[in-house]
């Protein structure tokens, strides 16, 4: 008998990994199948027979999951290996969910719900466990010598694909949508810009819009991040080779642990967002003339598209609308929430140490009389963006007090233009929201807002543009080449060549494209001013958001011009194009030197 016993073993531990590996691509197709289902019941409107043949379709999906989730809970004891704690977890959910959907006493104890709740019971449990095998199939492709950077790219390339087809389903809109205007709209929500080519709130309804709020959120924080959150929390691990992979995406930075990373980014994003809910909520409420659900609904969305620096905005008028005008402690809110956001989650997180710090030096002087200091508080990163963030924003400020306090400042009165030129001020940069009339604007405000739009935020954040970083280095280098030095410091600190030569390439390739755009522009919409189409394609490339009131004019040529531009200013040029050509490889030699005369 004993010997029987190792026969069977033997013959079950063969059968284990093919058994395994077509389970695995089983459940990766039946999880597309069942958000594929999920997003159909949800788009179009269903009679109550075909809502009830799809529960039964999901009914199979639940069986099979629960399968699925048994033979790997085998297949562990078999090997003897530690089970997955997503496998758990999503084991015992499971459970829960077949004993709910087809009303099975337990110890003459049974639940028996509406079919609406059950319906939507089983859409939620199977949404989770299918999420949780992408995001497990996400770090399997992960532990493979994939570029990162292509990674990146088809990460936002599939969720602007998601986003198209949802925007274009009946539910979505209440007169139907081109494919050009939902690929538009999906690819300015997904990579946080703002431009819409049709009226926001008049073209969407609140699932339209809870569609684009998502794009908004996933595109803020990233398809990675958020992909890894789960995967992190659920999956028993990942290889070396996957965490690096991911860090590097994320943020740059190979020291940090990745669960401490991935969980510090999302807390810190919904902290924020429910923060900024809530001041909002507090400002506006009095002055709206909604029901309260609205209310809250237009706190959050503005919190969320604020912090991303996304600049949609549920409102007619964008932020221009006649409630909104005159609340000043709003327009601060968002302000800041945009800040935050556009500095960067790695600056960001410098920020929360170092009051770490300050927090630990007073408990220890109160406490034992003591002061501690603390050495290198500051990054050279986070001291170049605060500084440089600083800058653009109090020239900005003052630029526009000077310009325009007659001009499109003249509406406001008292504290009510200092916080409106503050608030014009940072918007240009990455946000894209507009309290005042753009096409309005003078001349000269005009220029230094394309420039603010250029330059953008700050590496590793929501912003886009050329980056602060990269701005400050382009002139630092500037100066100290006029001054004789034959390398760029900053701070104590000498800058590598290597960030120099990036920063060069980023400024080139930016030229480039906003000048290859611009002319294709031009060509295709003759009718239009060339200054507007200017405009319209550095807010593009800078995914601001911004407006000279032409987006809804553009034909889907140019609109096709414009939804390229915004996603090569989301996933920036170097990235683009360097997770399409392969990597070069690092010569053991080095060429004779050569001076090239320039002047």
């Amino acid at each position: 008998m004993r010997y029987l016993y190792y026969i069977v073993g033997e013959y079950l531990r063969k059968l284990r990994a093919p058994l395994l590996a077509t389970a695995s691509w089983g459940a990766f197709f039946v999880s597309i199948a069942s958000i594929i289902f999920v997003v159909y019941s949800i788009g179009f409107e269903q009679k109550e027979l075909v809502q009830a043949r799809l529960y039964d379709v999901y009914k199979l999906f639940l069986l099979f999951f629960i399968s699925l989730h048994l033979l790997r809970a085998f297949s562990g004891l078999i090997s003897s290996e530690k089970q997955e704690k997503r496998g758990w977890f999503s084991l015992i959910l499971l459970a829960a969910s077949i004993f709910v959907v087809f009303d099975i006493s337990i110890l003459g104890f049974s639940i028996d719900l509406p079919f609406i709740y059950n319906y939507r019971f089983v859409v939620a449990v199977l949404l989770y466990v299918s999420l949780m095998e992408l995001s497990g199939a996400l770090v399997k492709i992960l532990s493979k010598s994939v570029h990162p950077n292509l990674i990146f790219v088809v990460s936002f390339l599939s969720l602007i694909t998601i986003g198209t087809t949802l925007l274009m389903f009946p539910n979505s809109t209440y007169n139907g949508i081109s494919f050009t205007d939902a690929l538009f709209t999906a690819t300015s929500a997904t990579c946080v810009t703002g431009l819409v080519s049709v009226p926001f709130s008049e073209t969407f309804t609140l699932s339209g819009q809870l569609v684009v709020l998502f794009l908004i959120q996933a595109g803020g924080l990233g398809v990675i991040t958020i992909t890894t959150f789960f995967a992190v929390f659920f999956t028993q691990g990942f290889s070396v080779n996957s965490e690096y992979i991911i860090k590097d995406i994320i943020s740059g930075n190979r020291s940090t642990k990745l669960i401490s990373l991935v969980t510090r980014i999302v807390t810190v994003t919904f902290i924020m967002e429910i923060a900024g809910a809530l001041l909002i909520y507090l400002y506006t409420s009095p002055h709206l003339e909604k029901e309260e659900w609205e209310k809250i609904y237009f706190s959050v969305f503005h919190s969320i598209s604020a912090f991303c620096n996304a600049g949609f905005s549920t409102m007619p008028d964008n932020l221009a609308s006649e409630p909104l005008i005159h609340i000043g402690p709003f327009y601060l809110v968002i302000s800041f929430l945009i800040i935050f956001g556009g500095i960067g989650f790695p600056i960001f997180t410098n920020i929360l140490r170092i009051a770490g710090h300050r927090v630990r030096q007073l408990y220890m002087y109160f406490r034992f009389g003591k002061f501690t200091r603390f050495v290198r508080e500051w990054d050279m990163n986070s001291i170049i963006v605060l500084r440089t963030t600083a800058i653009l924003i109090i020239t900005g400020m003052t630029y526009l007090l000077i310009f325009e306090w007659n001009g499109i400042l003249a509406q406001f009165s008292g504290e009510d233009k200092l916080i409106q030129a503050f608030f014009n001020s940072v918007t240009p940069r990455t946000a894209g929201f507009n309290s005042v009339d753009t096409a309005a604007l003078k001349a000269v405000t005009l220029y230094m807002f394309i420039l603010f739009m250029w330059i953008g935020g700050a590496p590793q954040s929501t912003a886009g543009g050329i980056k602060v970083t990269t701005f400050a280095l382009m002139i630092r280098n500037a100066f100290q080449l006029v001054r004789g030095y034959d390398r760029v410091e900053f701070h104590g600190r000498e800058i590598s060549s290597l960030s120099v030569t990036r920063a060069f390439a980023t400024v080139v390739f930016s030229f480039l494209t906003i000048i290859t755009a611009y002319i294709i522009l031009v060509k295709i919409h003759p009718g239009i001013e060339p200054v507007k189409l200017f405009f319209e394609t550095v807010s593009a490339i800078g995914t601001v958001g911004l407006s000279m009131g032409v987006t809804e004019e553009l034909l889907p040529s140019g609109k096709i011009v414009i939804t390229v531009l915004m996603f090569a200013g989301r996933v920036g040029m170097i990235t683009l194009l360097s997770a399409f050509f392969r990597s070069h490889v690092k010569n053991r030699y080095r060429y004779p030197g050569a001076d090239i005369l320039i002047n």
